[in-house]
């Protein structure tokens, strides 16, 4: 019993205390809670992207740089003078002319002497004994001015005030002044006549012509009508390789109706606008009449002048002029155009009836216009032969620019190029190596230009076309060969400095800035390796150059000056023609403080993408976004589209430029679309002909189905915020878009501007 009360003796009684704490419970629990925390932690630090640094790396573009033009790139600022001379502003800011074979240069007109005569323009004359300088010039249109001339004696040194008549004005405004191809004769416009000086020391000045009626009547200069559509000059005046004969055109404007206009000024002007009436002709009213003549210089006293005889076909409808150029010394050829643009004829004129003669004859198809060419056919040196732009058709594919080969006398026509490419410019045809260079536009690549060559030998019978070669191409672009593509390394390296460095010769890196000028030598010295360096910045970083602008001189093909345009900041070199490759002989220029400056501004990105459209055919769209976008987010950026469609118009190319558009994406957030559809050029005469006889229909289609799409697949578009802006013909164009009855895609609110705040 006693055992049985003992059992209860041998426990502890455990009281339960509530300070007391499980401390191995709470130690585990932290080590789990520190072990999730850095699974977490990994977690987000391996899927967080890398950090770029700031959203936005720059300052943002202001419309004061936009408009003062400071972003506006410099190229090339001079002229050939002969096929081995270039007149150019130097660095030091006077006129030099460089000897491009020997790398040397000469001070035509010091820094001091240009900025007290100040001109706007200059050219030297080809004897290389005069300056021509305008001064004070007033623009009238598009390409168009008034301007005071003075010639400057190189060596004299001094100054003499062009005047048609030296005995009456004082210091008139003249329309035109140009030198004549030999020696430093002078031709002048003054009130829509034409003049002629032998020399500018010269007393005496001659009258061309004595018909002009300002407004109405113009003898050399285009009317409104040919300086914007169909010339793209402010000149109609032709000299003869010697000087002795000018061909000019007189354009009659007196039954064309008149279009009253607001004419803002500058100043206190601006505030109310004149009243200024422009003769301007519309579908259905008449034209402008025009006559083209030729005036004998040889003995100015009497001055013989012929009219010109367009051929029947042509003489007894309503037609244009496009194109005239001298094949001889007595022979000219002109290409003329129906006001209905279904039938060109190219002609040749000989002396001394100037009567023309058919020699090919370019009709429309029935589903679009004929083009006006971008200039005269070339002739070979004895005039039997020509290359010329024309259409080629690559079978389903249509028609493209193509140059073809013709025989003046047998009438025969070769095509020596083909494919599903499009030849822009004819640039110069050397004769001694069979080769024609010429600028081109890739397949598939609207947005480009390039420096092609191809042989003007032709094929034997049955033979294929010997390939269109690029010379600018990159690894980026494709040489077309028949419109299909090849890569080739050996000829599309030589434009981005990549061939091997001990193969470069020590002038190519001598820069235009840096040349030896006898009259500057101590001015400026950079050693080779600052010359070595500057160049390596300048290239560092530069995408491949895809827009390219090519000056040959007026005669020669040895040498060409290069402007590369885009898509990186432009540089202007010199290069010497050789069949192997050009070779580098300078950087004339390279954009140095404007490349300074691009690299602290927040520029817009850019994206560049076709899109299918209706029809087969795709649009090109490129996209202006704001530096801030990050394609992974979900912010939402307002859309604006800027329009235009006119025809044989592209907005969507590879030129650097920093405009409006840039000013939207980069200051105020703004996606910009730009769209190329239906009637645009680059893309042969299939898609371009598409508006024939329709205007303001699927161009404007084109415009809502692309930017429906942009709309509904990029994430990052406000579908709420959709603009649409164009002017000219992309206001217009914007007008249609706007009031289309189905379209459901642009919501503004209307828009009231009030000029006087």
């Amino acid at each position: 019993m006693a055992d049985h009360d003992n059992i209860y003796d041998d426990e502890e009684l455990v009281s339960t205390n509530p300070n007391q704490r499980n401390w191995r419970g709470i130690l585990i629990a932290l080590l789990v809670i520190v072990a999730v925390l850095a699974l977490i932690v990994t977690s987000v630090a391996l899927l967080t992207p890398p950090d770029d640094g700031p959203r936005v790396r720059g300052t943002r573009l202001r419309l004061s740089e936009v408009l003062s033009g400071e972003l506006s790139p410099l190229l090339f600022n001079g002229s050939w003078a002969s096929n081995h001379h270039i007149c150019y502003r130097d660095l030091w800011g006077g006129i030099s002319l460089l000897d491009v074979s020997k790398i040397e240069s000469r001070s035509l007109m010091p820094n001091e002497t240009f900025r007290r005569l100040n001109p706007a323009k200059f050219s030297l004359s080809p004897d290389h004994k005069f300056l021509l300088l305008a001064q004070n010039v007033k623009k009238l249109f598009r390409y168009s001015y008034l301007a005071q001339y003075v010639i400057y004696d190189l060596t004299t040194r001094e100054c003499i005030v062009l005047t048609p008549y030296p005995e009456k004005d004082v210091h008139p405004y003249l329309l035109l002044a140009q030198w004549t191809p030999r020696g430093h004769g002078l031709v002048m416009v003054q009130d829509y006549d034409i003049y002629y000086r032998t020399s500018p020391m010269s007393n005496t000045g001659y009258r061309v012509t004595n018909t002009a009626v300002p407004g109405i009547l113009s003898n050399g200069v285009p009317d409104w009508l040919y300086e914007e559509e169909i010339l793209h000059s402010g000149e109609a005046i032709w000299m003869s390789p010697d000087g002795h004969m000018i061909l000019y055109a007189s354009f009659n404007d007196s039954l064309v109706e008149e279009m009253h206009i607001s004419w803002f000024g500058e100043g206190n002007k601006a505030l109310y606008p004149d009243i200024r009436s422009l003769r301007y002709p519309k579908p259905g009213t008449p034209n402008p009449s025009v006559r083209l003549y030729v005036a004998d210089l040889v003995e100015p006293k009497s001055i013989r002048t012929k009219i010109v005889k367009p051929p029947p076909i042509i003489e007894n409808v309503d037609h244009y002029f496009s194109t005239v150029s001298w094949v001889s010394l007595t022979e000219v050829c002109i290409t003329w155009l129906t006001r209905a643009q279904n039938f060109s004829i190219i002609t040749i004129c000989k002396s001394p009836m100037w009567h023309c003669q058919e020699i090919q004859r370019i009709l429309g198809d029935g589903h679009g216009w004929v083009d006006t060419p971008p200039e005269a056919p070339i002739f070979s040196a004895n005039g039997s032969t020509y290359i010329a732009i024309s259409p080629v058709k690559d079978g389903p594919a249509g028609y493209y620019k193509h140059i073809i080969w013709a025989n003046v006398l047998r009438k025969q026509i070769v095509p020596l190029t083909h494919g599903k490419f499009e030849v822009v410019r004819i640039l110069v045809w050397d004769q001694v190596n069979n080769t024609i260079y010429f600028i081109g536009i890739p397949f598939m690549r609207p947005g480009q230009r390039h420096l092609y060559r191809v042989s003007s030998t032709l094929p034997r019978m049955g033979s294929p076309l010997r390939p269109a070669i690029c010379l600018t191409c990159t690894t980026s672009s494709d040489i077309i060969n028949n419109g299909e593509s090849e890569h080739r390394t050996s000829s599309s390296n030589w434009e981005n400095g990549l061939t091997n460095r001990n193969e470069w010769h020590e002038h190519y890196e001598i820069q235009i800035d840096n040349i030896n000028n006898k009259e500057h030598r101590q001015a400026k010295d950079i050693s080779k390796k600052d010359k070595l360096r500057n160049r390596n910045v300048l290239k560092s970083g530069d995408p491949p150059c895809q827009y390219h602008n090519v000056i040959f001189p007026s005669d020669g093909f040895e040498y060409f000056v290069l402007e590369c345009l885009g898509p990186g900041i432009p540089t202007v070199s010199l290069y010497k023609m050789e069949m192997s490759m050009p070779r580098l002989i300078a950087t004339l220029q390279n954009n140095t403080l404007l490349r300074e400056k691009i690299t602290s501004i927040a520029l817009p990105q850019i994206k560049t993408f076709p899109v299918q459209i209706s029809g087969g055919y795709n649009a090109q769209v490129r996209l202006h976004l704001p530096p801030g976008l990050r394609e992974d987010e979900i912010t939402r950026y307002p859309l604006v589209v800027q329009v235009y469609g006119a025809p044989g118009s592209q907005l969507v190319t590879e030129m650097f430029k920093i405009d409006w558009n840039t000013y939207l994406a980069s200051q105020k957030n703004i996606i910009v679309a730009q769209i190329d559809g239906r009637g645009s050029g680059g893309q042969g005469y299939k898609l371009l002909h598409e508006v024939y006889y329709r205007l303001g229909s699927v161009e404007v289609a084109d415009q809502l189905e692309v930017t429906e799409y942009l709309r509904d697949s990029l994430h990052f578009v406000d579908k709420r915020r959709v603009a649409v802006w164009g002017w000219s013909y992309g206001g217009f164009v914007a007008a249609l878009v706007l009031a289309h009855p189905e379209q459901k895609i642009l919501h503004m609110p209307r828009d009231i501007w009030d000029y006087r705040t």
